[in-house]
């Protein structure tokens, strides 16, 4: 610093000290406060100007802040405005980029020039007002919105529900269909009947009439039209004579009842002790097929007769037997009941159909057999004693016009 700069500072300093009395005579005077202290021009947070408070007194006393004074010497052209004073009445431009008092650069209590909500420094007022009004709208806009949102959730909930029962029917339906019925069950075991009898098929089976029946329906499974197309197998009329046929409807067996009941009892049937019931079975019997033979219905009280008998023998028959070997009780029951089905047969409305050559096996070959029994509803019984041999002719010829049948096709 030269020299020149030195002395300059010390005088104003000098100056400073001495309170400037020369200039100071030439100030404009100063307001005073209530308490009569001078002002002049300070620093202080709420003076006006540039000044010094020349008095100490004046530090503590309160500054005049009722009446702005005018500054000479300020560095504005705007009165009053000190731009060191910060906010406040005498520190706030009129040229504010705002045009809301109090709310440009410095002023407001926001520092920043667009504080729309703002009521003052201290920031409360109608802006938190509006700020409560828009969080109480959003709320409740959210409230309306959880409760569509249920509603939509609970309805989706229903959907699912009924997607699932629809699902638990489907899939109980599903396993009904898998599950083996009766009906199932029993065309199963046919196809594999057919399948054996048409290779071969025990004696039993055969005199039984199952077999035959077996492959009767086989071949009417055909259609009557395709009879004509299988092989011409011949029928023999004494073969035929011993075939045994029955309505579906129908009870019982005529088979004894055909050679004019010619019974032949067996050996554990001939004791003497069943002489008499036996006699007057085999008696009513034949009285029984003489009505048949003239067309007239059996009366029920032959009928009744034949009951009773029958029973006397089948329950002697039990009584005794221990008495008698296997083969023999074997023998004489089976016979019983082919009594038993021949007694049930005369009390059948369609007997007499029997006797008047409508239910009777005819037919030159396979194919006219089956068509005249497909057409009356027939069906084969079972064997009778002395008929096993035309049963097991039978059988062949059916098994062959079967085969043949199925092959054409």
């Amino acid at each position: 610093m030269s020299l020149s700069s030195r002395w300059i500072g010390a005088l104003a300093l000098a100056l400073f000290a001495a309170g400037a009395p020369v200039e100071a005579q030439n100030r404009p005077q100063v307001a005073t406060t209530t308490n009569g202290v001078p002002v002049g021009y300070n620093f202080g947070t709420s003076g006006v100007g540039f000044g010094v408070n020349p008095g100490a007194a004046a530090l503590t006393a309160p500054l005049a802040t009722t009446t702005p004074l005018a500054n000479p010497y300020s560095l504005s052209t705007v009165p009053n405005y000190n731009p060191y004073l910060g906010t406040g009445s005498l520190g706030t431009s009129p040229y504010s980029m705002s045009t809301i008092p109090g709310s440009g650069y410095g002023g407001g209590g926001y520092g920043y020039p667009y504080p729309p909500y703002s009521s003052g420094n201290d920031g409360l007022g109608v802006g938190y007002a509006f700020m409560g009004s828009a969080s109480m709208t959003r709320a409740a806009g959210e409230y309306q919105k959880d409760i569509q949102q249920a509603r939509i959730l609970r309805e989706y909930s229903r959907q699912a529900a009924i997607e699932t029962t629809r699902r638990r029917i489907e899939f109980e339906a599903w396993v009904e269909s898998m599950r083996p019925t009766y009906a199932k069950v029993r065309e199963r075991e046919m196809a594999v009947e057919l399948d054996q009898f048409r290779k071969d098929a025990s004696d039993g089976d055969i005199t039984s009439g199952k077999a035959l029946n077996v492959l009767l329906r086989s071949i009417v499974s055909n259609g009557s039209t395709k009879l004509n197309r299988g092989p011409t197998v011949a029928l023999e009329d004494d073969t035929l004579k011993h075939i045994n046929l029955t309505g579906s409807s129908s009870k019982g067996n005529v088979g004894l009842l055909k050679e004019g009941a010619k019974l032949n009892w067996p050996e554990g049937l001939q004791d003497p002790s069943y002489d008499e019931p036996r006699k007057r079975l085999t008696r009513n019997l034949r009285q029984a097929v003489d009505y048949l033979k003239d067309r007239e219905a059996v009366p029920e009280s032959l009928i009744r007769d034949l009951r009773a008998d029958y029973k006397t023998i089948h329950d002697k028959l039990n009584d005794s037997a221990n008495e008698l070997s296997t083969s023999q009780f074997i023998a004489a029951r089976t016979f019983l009941n082919q009594v038993n089905g021949a007694i049930n047969a005369l009390s059948d409305p369609n007997v007499l159909k029997h006797f008047n050559n409508t239910w009777n096996a005819k037919g030159k070959n396979v194919a006219e057999l089956v068509s005249n029994m497909n057409r009356e509803g027939l069906t084969f019984n079972s064997a009778t004693p002395g008929d096993e041999a035309a049963y097991r002719a039978l059988y062949q010829a059916l098994r062959q016009f079967e085969n043949g049948l199925q092959g054409s096709r």
